[in-house]
C-alpha cells in the first residue's frame, strides 16, 4: 500500500508542474506505466486520486475526479464500456464523455474500441507528448525522484524512470529551443531509425568544417539531445562522423538497413559537445566575466565549476577533447578574464601555437 504522504507529495509536485487536467493525466499515466504497477490490483483508486488531485483547486474537483475514475475503469475493464454506459455510470451526458475522451487524447493517451464501440486505454504506446508538456525546475526533479524512491524503492523500473526524468529535465535545462517541435521531431526520427536499424538522410546539414550545406546519408547509432550531438556512420565517407542536432534541418528515414553495424562505436562527449575518446584534464581559474561567458555559451560546463576561497574567482576542472576545440576559442576570446591556466602544459603550448600562426 502506498503511504498517504507519498501520494499527496507526488500529487502536489505534479499539480505544480502541470496545472491543467490533461497534463496531469498524462503525467499520472506515464508514472504508472513506467513503474509497471499492476493497475488492476496495486493501483487502487485512492492512490491515483491522491497522486494527482489532493492538491488540486477545489472548484475543479468534480471534473478531475470523474476523468481519473473513467481512466481507471477503461484500464481495469478493457472494452467494458461504451460512451453511453460511461455517461450513465458517472451521471453525465454523452457529449461530456466525448469531451473527456478528447482530454485523454490531448494528454497523449491512446484510445481503442471494439466492434461494439466499447473502449480501452492502450498502455503500450509511447507518451511522446510528454516532452511537450513537462516544464519543471531542478528542485521539482529532485522532489519527483524522492517520490519515485518511496513508491518503488531500489528497483530497476524506478531507476529507469528516474533516468527518463533526468533526460526530460536536460531538455529544459538547455533552453526552450530544445523543446520545440521541429527539434523533437528530428530526435524522434533518429531514435526510431536507430531502433529499427535503418539509415537516414540528414537534410541540409550545415557543416562548419566544410562551410557547406548538403545532405548526409548516415547510419545513426547514438543520439544525445542534452549534448546536441549525433554519432553516426557516414555512408559516403565510410567513417564515423559526429553531427550537431541543431544544424540538421530535417531527418528523413530510409528503408535501407544498416550495413556497417560492426563499425559503430560510441565515443565520449565533453562539455563543449566535442566527441573524442582521447580526453585530457584541464584546470582553469576564472574571473566573474569568464564564468558568465563560459556557462552561458556552454551550459554543460556549469557542473564542473566551483567557487574558491578567493573572492570573485571560480575554479573550472574537467575532461575535454585533446585538441581543445571549443575551449581554445573561449580562452582566446576572453583571455583577459582568465586568472590562470593551471594545467595542462599542452594547452598552454597549443594556445601559443595558435597565436603565433595568427595573421593580421
Amino acid at each position: 500500500m502506498i503511504d498517504a504522504y507519498t501520494c499527496k507529495f507526488a500529487g502536489s509536485v505534479l499539480w505544480d508542474i502541470c496545472g491543467e487536467c490533461g497534463k496531469v493525466l498524462s503525467c499520472a499515466a506515464w508514472i504508472c506505466v513506467e513503474l509497471e504497477l499492476d493497475l488492476a490490483d496495486k493501483l487502487n483508486e485512492e492512490f491515483v486520486y491522491s497522486l494527482v488531485y489532493m492538491s488540486a483547486p477545489e472548484k475543479e474537483y468534480g471534473t478531475k475526479d470523474r476523468l481519473l475514475r473513467i481512466l481507471l475503469a477503461l484500464v481495469r475493464t478493457p472494452f467494458g464500456y461504451t460512451k453511453k454506459e460511461l455517461a450513465v455510470r458517472y451521471g453525465v451526458d454523452r457529449d461530456t464523455i466525448k469531451n473527456d475522451f478528447n482530454c485523454f487524447r490531448n494528454a497523449g493517451l491512446v484510445l481503442d474500441r471494439d466492434d461494439k464501440y466499447r473502449y480501452r486505454i492502450v498502455l503500450d504506446k509511447p507518451y511522446k507528448q510528454l516532452k511537450h508538456l513537462l516544464h519543471f525546475t531542478e528542485e521539482d526533479q529532485q522532489l519527483l525522484e524522492q517520490a519515485i524512491d518511496q513508491i518503488s524503492p531500489h528497483t530497476k523500473s524506478g531507476e529507469r524512470l528516474k533516468k527518463k526524468l533526468a533526460s526530460l529535465y536536460d531538455y529544459h535545462k538547455l533552453g526552450h529551443y530544445y523543446l520545440r517541435k521541429p527539434y523533437l521531431k528530428k530526435v524522434d526520427t533518429l531514435l526510431l531509425a536507430k531502433e529499427q536499424k535503418k539509415a537516414v538522410v540528414l537534410q541540409d546539414y550545415r557543416s562548419s568544417n566544410s562551410n557547406r550545406i548538403e545532405d548526409r546519408k548516415v547510419e545513426p547509432f547514438h543520439v544525445s539531445p542534452p549534448d546536441d550531438t549525433l554519432q553516426a556512420f557516414d555512408l559516403d565517407k565510410k567513417q564515423i562522423r559526429h553531427f550537431r542536432l541543431s544544424r540538421i534541418k530535417r531527418v528523413k528515414m530510409l528503408d535501407d538497413p544498416w550495413q556497417y553495424k560492426g563499425h559503430h562505436a560510441v565515443m565520449l562527449t565533453d562539455p563543449f559537445r566535442i566527441v573524442d575518446n582521447e580526453q585530457v584534464v584541464v584546470h582553469l581559474r576564472l574571473k566573474v566575466g569568464a564564468y558568465n561567458e563560459l556557462t552561458e555559451r556552454y551550459p554543460l560546463t556549469k557542473a564542473y565549476i566551483e567557487e574558491t576561497e578567493e573572492s570573485e574567482v571560480y575554479d573550472f576542472q574537467c575532461m575535454v577533447n585533446h585538441r581543445f576545440l571549443g575551449l581554445s576559442n573561449f580562452i582566446l576570446g576572453f583571455h583577459h578574464q582568465i586568472v590562470e591556466i593551471v594545467e595542462p602544459e599542452s594547452l598552454k603550448e597549443h594556445l601559443k601555437r595558435i597565436v603565433n600562426e595568427m595573421k593580421f
